[in-house]
């Protein structure tokens, strides 16, 4: 039915700029109504939602309504709906997941055989899980609950392996891995502030810039790294800095961005705060953005295998073992997960960088007697022998486009099948950061080939 006779008879027509007009007197003639006591609320009103704001109280950055509306978008973008929904929309998502689906059914009989062969240290064995089709966020959840089970029934705190930085670290160099240069640990911000400004946590002939880091801090969201330019640059900036010492020391972790929060908060809660500093690790030129930076690749490995690496170049572009790089260049593609194979930084492949990563992965995760673990690791372009390990993770929230599908099929088919062995050695007790390979302490001795550090 048109217009004229959708209207009843007799009723005239009013134009758009009649109604314009007729709304214009409405706004002026409420705005003229007002008193001081309306505008002096509308300031109370404003100053009340810019403190809840600066706070993170309900709004804000970090607060109840970011919280969850961050929480629903992270487990939207991981789930089955969200990525096969696009494949409908853009032919190439389409292509996309049809060559994740490809590479996971190559994959899955090696996963398989290596967790066959792989010893498991019995703390990350609470992970009950009895079916394979389960979404990335729900593996780590089921991990994260069973750590907070560990913790609750027998202060088990394995899991510092990874939440405490410093039991990271002090993880790597027992176990010979190389890695950035180390200045120290400090277990009191007093000594650390007293040390740094006497010049004496870095020393007289370290490189700069240096990186401050504290240990009971490990999620980016916490922002506790902090890099110190130069010698001049920390005297210059001293009373800043001593202000972020004290609020990094004091603060504790939330993990408000993923859905394992509560069971994380819990045990990052009981960690004692600790600081560290490291050293820089070699540039390399990055093509895509025309720039030197430190290239990283962080290596997913299920059952002390690598899977793929997530490359800190492009927006979570993507590095398999058949040295495919997937790149998301466009807003488009960003959005519906359609790759593109990188033409940029191919000499990551070329050079032989990734035969390297892939091991190194690998034996940090056999030593843990790990299921799953993400391990970051520092390449040099020119130098495929200057590889280092950065950091590990074992709840990480990377983002793995069409391979989230994937991935947790795989980390949960070596449970559900019960492919792999239980550890039963002599170490089989000792929290997984203990573990020590040069001492011939630990999980998959059987496994490693090459001695420290590995590569």
């Amino acid at each position: 039915m048109d217009e004229k006779k959708r209207r009843s008879p007799g009723t005239p027509r009013v134009s758009f700029s009649k109604r314009a007009e007729k709304f214009t007197h409405m706004a002026v003639a409420m705005a003229k109504s007002l008193t001081l006591k309306h505008l002096f609320a509308f300031l109370v009103a404003l100053c009340v939602l810019g403190f809840m704001h600066q706070n993170d109280i309900i709004i804000g950055r970090r607060g109840l309504i970011v919280k969850r509306v961050t929480n629903i978008n992270r487990r939207l973008t991981q789930s089955q709906l969200y990525l096969h929904f696009w494949t409908f929309i853009s032919p190439g998502a389409y292509l996309t997941w049809t060559k994740a689906k490809a590479y996971y059914d190559q994959q899955l009989p090696l996963f398989e055989e290596a967790a066959r062969n792989f010893e498991v240290h019995p703390y990350w064995l609470r992970t009950k899980i009895d079916r394979v089709d389960v979404g990335w966020y729900e593996m780590i959840t089921l991990r994260a609950k069973a750590m907070s089970e560990m913790w609750d029934e027998s202060r088990r705190d394995d899991f510092r392996i990874e939440k405490d930085k410093c039991e990271m670290y002090r993880f790597f160099t027992r176990n010979k891995f190389r890695t950035a240069p180390i200045h120290g640990y400090w277990n009191s911000h007093e000594k650390f502030t007293e040390d740094l400004f006497n010049d004496k946590a870095v020393p007289a002939n370290a490189s700069w810039p240096t990186f401050f880091k504290c240990c009971h801090l490990t999620q980016g969201s916490s922002e506790s790294t902090r890099m110190l330019k130069s010698r001049d640059w920390v005297h210059a900036h001293e009373h800043e800095l001593k202000r972020f010492i004290k609020e990094k020391w004091d603060y504790r972790a939330d993990d408000w961005e993923r859905p394992w929060a509560n069971y994380l908060n819990k045990l990052t809660d009981s960690l004692t705060p600790g600081i560290m500093v490291q050293g820089p690790y070699s540039t390399s030129i990055d093509e895509m953005a025309g720039k030197q930076t430190v290239v990283e690749l962080k290596v997913e490995t299920f059952w002390g295998r690598a899977y793929l690496a997530s490359c800190n170049f492009g927006r979570d572009t993507i590095i398999l073992r058949d040295g495919s790089i997937e790149v998301f260049p466009t807003w488009w593609q960003n959005k519906v997960n359609a790759h593109t194979e990188s033409p940029y930084n191919t000499w990551i492949r070329d050079e032989g960088h990734l035969e390297k990563v892939w091991k190194l992965a690998e034996t940090a995760a056999k030593i843990m007697g790990i299921d799953q673990v993400r391990i970051d690791i520092f390449i040099k372009k020119g130098d495929p022998n200057a590889i280092a390990i950065n950091e590990n993770s074992i709840s990480s929230g990377m983002g793995y486009r069409a391979h989230f599908e994937f991935m947790p099929k795989i980390w949960a088919a070596g449970h559900a099948n019960k492919w792999y062995k239980e550890y039963k050695g002599a170490s089989k007790d000792l929290p997984v950061y203990f573990q020590n390979y040069p001492a011939k302490s630990c999980p998959n001795q059987h496994l490693i080939d090459t001695e420290p550090p590995y590569v």
